[in-house]
């Protein structure tokens, strides 16, 4: 069987991490797949430039024969169902129709949703959303995730006095929340006094260093590193807004023993439905936030409950269970599929170990 994954773009981003990933477990699988893709292959991903085919354009000419062609977000569906004799798949890691900077787009967004592509969505929360405004079934494909590579730090944290808040994601995204967020934490700065705002982000522009010039700042992390940066901070925070369509820093940090804070949308009800590893507050409602970090910051007790559950959570996403439901989608019964899964779920590190969010 031939897999192709079609990409719209490069960059270091969650989305085309996961993509990577996909391509990745199939080919430990046995499957032939690879990722084509119309722009260079990604310098932070040299694991990936086995399986990476760059082309002129996303014409069927160039994509070549397939038995199962992924487009991945919206702007690569259509390129995947033209592709002859193959089966048209559509990746949804989130619904960009209710993206308020894309409403001019929104009207193409939903037609593409339309298409008979089968859906391939990366929360359960999305495939009820597709169910309910198109009418198509989606098949939910678990985040690939090496829970080894994001585990807790060995011992306690060293005492330096302060109380570290993490908050990933780019400050320009609307989705991520992260202006809100910041402007929430800052005003807690003279009833907390130990409280540092620790950032990990692709950027950091002069609006984002303005609105806190002494947060502690990872820019461009290195995937290898990532782990490092859960594991010197007491509390995670995460803001996002509905838009989000799974949220990989959540998982790394509570995999890492990290207790959360996050805003109550599909994404995260889906990974922590029961609340267990998390405190939720409503989206943008900055006295929730407040409370929440001060109740943390005043219960060690509390933290240590909510990070061992999420550790707990983390260690149910891997490798092998991607790879299952990889292969139930596209039909796939690769030879030695059994030891294949296991393999795959050992040796999968290089592309699970996180990013700049």
């Amino acid at each position: 069987m031939k897999v192709v994954y079609l990409l719209n773009g490069t960059a270091l981003c969650g989305g085309v991490k996961v993509v990577y990933q996909h391509v990745a477990i199939l080919r430990r699988l046995g499957v032939d797949a690879e990722v084509v893709s119309t722009t260079p292959p990604s310098d932070w991903a040299p694991e990936s430039w086995s399986f990476y085919r760059q082309v002129p354009d996303l014409t069927p000419e160039a994509i070549g024969p397939a038995d199962v062609a992924v487009g991945t977000m919206y702007h690569t569906v259509p390129q995947a169902m033209a592709v002859p004799g193959a089966r048209a798949f559509h990746f949804c890691q989130a619904y960009e129709a209710i993206y308020e900077p894309a409403r001019p787009l929104w009207p193409e967004i939903e037609e593409v949703y339309r298409l008979p592509a089968t859906k391939l969505v990366v929360s359960p929360h999305l495939a009820e959303l597709v169910k309910e405004l198109y009418g198509q079934e989606a098949v939910h494909i678990p985040q690939p995730f090496d829970a080894d590579a994001f585990s807790p730090r060995s011992g306690a944290r060293p005492q330096d006095g302060t109380f570290r808040v993490l908050l990933t994601g780019q400050w320009s995204v609307p989705f991520k929340g992260i202006p809100w967020a910041t402007e929430a934490l800052r005003a807690l700065k003279g009833e907390i006094p130990r409280l540092r705002l620790v950032r990990m982000s692709q950027d950091a522009p002069p609006e984002e260093v303005a609105a806190w010039p002494e947060a502690e700042r990872h820019i461009w992390v290195p995937p290898a590193f990532v782990p490092d940066v859960y594991r010197n901070v007491d509390l995670f925070v995460g803001p996002s807004t509905e838009v989000e369509g799974f949220g990989l820093p959540t998982i790394e940090a509570m995999s890492c023993g990290l207790p959360t804070v996050l805003t109550d949308i599909g994404a995260f009800r889906g990974i922590d439905p029961d609340a267990r590893a998390s405190i939720r507050i409503p989206v943008f409602d900055s006295g929730a936030l407040q409370a929440a970090v001060r109740r943390l910051a005043d219960d060690p007790g509390l933290r240590a409950r909510l990070g061992t559950e999420g550790r707990r959570i983390g260690r149910t996403y891997h490798a092998g269970r991607t790879g299952e439901a990889l292969l139930a989608a596209f039909g796939a019964r690769p030879a030695g599929a059994g030891s294949g899964l296991r393999r795959g779920a050992r040796a999968l590190a290089s592309f699970v170990r996180g990013g700049a969010g």
